[in-house]
């Protein structure tokens, strides 16, 4: 037996010994903002709003629109992400001695919202496979935003010498969303005087497949299936006392969710609601990774004389979109270790010693 891994055990023992002194059970809380980050983001997707298309419903890249004729004039993706916002988190972990600890995070996300706005000339359907131009236009303003809980199970390092007040630490981990949903609202405004001069029009657009009237607004929400992605943080951490600190922190995340469904759960055409007109296949959407020909989807399936394959009583499939939640933010908040050492109160030596 090599007589060198006694020695190495001892000194690995005692080493273990002394980091222990700071162990205990964690407390962290923490708030910040949090902004765009990395490669510049992904597009947003937002329902598509085409009165050329009325017939198909799906989610595409956001995008600000001026449309005023057959060519496009302008059009502009928009990019962020809904890792954008107001954040607050709980973590609660082990301290396994004085540099290392192993914690789960529970964050709250509120985003902030990101909007677009869109300008067609107004296209109509006028039968038998035509399409109509007119002197109107719809204008659309669309906007969305998200709110999230996630855990996030995390190892840190904290470079915390004895005697040590302020020192760095990092801190890495996965982010695992649990609840929350995005929600877009839509405002859709056609001319007034497709109402008044144009009432042939107006009765063509108030009936399917339009469902548009002088005022239409639509809410939009959608619900998330299983995401993974990681996080991590840089920060100076001030201990006043053996049990608490304060820090200060740099933190980013890349973290890309994945949907499940949506539904439409607001149709109202001038204050009346038209939800139940449009029928399931036009009001829920539930989320594929692949279409196939048993799929419920009109644009994806064709009969043998071309026409669109589905059932109208059933959510439409469609390809899973997929929402940015990257971001880079500043959190600041308090931290505690609740352990023997950090606890127990110094006892006073007698006088003359």
């Amino acid at each position: 037996m090599n007589k060198k891994i006694p020695a190495v055990l001892a000194a690995l023992l005692f080493t273990a010994a002394a980091l222990n002194a700071q162990k205990g059970f964690s407390l962290r809380l923490a708030g910040g903002y949090a902004w765009p980050g990395f490669l510049k983001t992904e597009s947003i997707m937002g329902p598509r709003v085409d009165p050329k298309n009325p017939y198909t419903d799906a989610l595409v890249p956001m995008a600000d629109i001026e449309h005023p004729n057959d060519s496009i004039n302008s059009y502009q993706l928009v990019r962020g992400s809904y890792g954008q916002g107001m954040n607050f988190t709980l973590g609660l972990g082990y301290q396994i001695n004085r540099y290392f600890g192993v914690e789960l995070g529970v964050s709250y996300l509120k985003s902030a919202t990101i909007g677009c706005k869109q300008n067609y000339e107004l296209i109509y359907d006028a039968g038998g496979g035509f399409f109509a131009h007119s002197p109107y236009t719809m204008s659309v303003d669309m906007k969305t935003n998200a709110f999230g809980l996630q855990v996030s199970p995390a190892i840190y390092v904290q470079a915390a010498k004895p005697g040590w007040k302020v020192y760095p630490y990092a801190r890495v981990g996965v982010s695992l969303p649990v609840y929350g949903g995005l929600t877009h609202t839509i405002d859709i405004h056609i001319q007034d005087e497709v109402f008044t001069d144009a009432p042939a029009i107006a009765t063509i657009l108030g009936k399917s497949p339009y469902f548009l009237g002088n005022n239409t607004k639509v809410t939009l929400k959608t619900e998330g299936t299983v995401s993974l992605g990681v996080n991590g943080a840089l920060g100076v951490k001030y201990e006043p006392l053996p049990f608490m600190g304060v820090f200060a922190e740099v933190n980013g995340q890349y973290l890309v969710t994945r949907a499940k469904r949506s539904d439409i759960t607001q149709w109202d055409v001038d204050g009346v609601s038209k939800l139940d007109a449009r029928g399931p296949y036009r009001t829920m959407f539930n989320y594929v990774d692949e279409l196939t020909p048993s799929s419920n989807n009109g644009d994806n399936n064709k009969d043998v004389n071309g026409n669109p394959k589905f059932d109208p009583n059933k959510a439409k499939d469609d390809i899973r979109p997929t929402g940015p939640f990257s971001n880079i933010g500043i959190n600041i908040g308090v931290s505690f270790v609740f352990g023997k050492e950090t606890l127990k109160k110094k006892e006073k030596k007698p006088a003359g010693q």
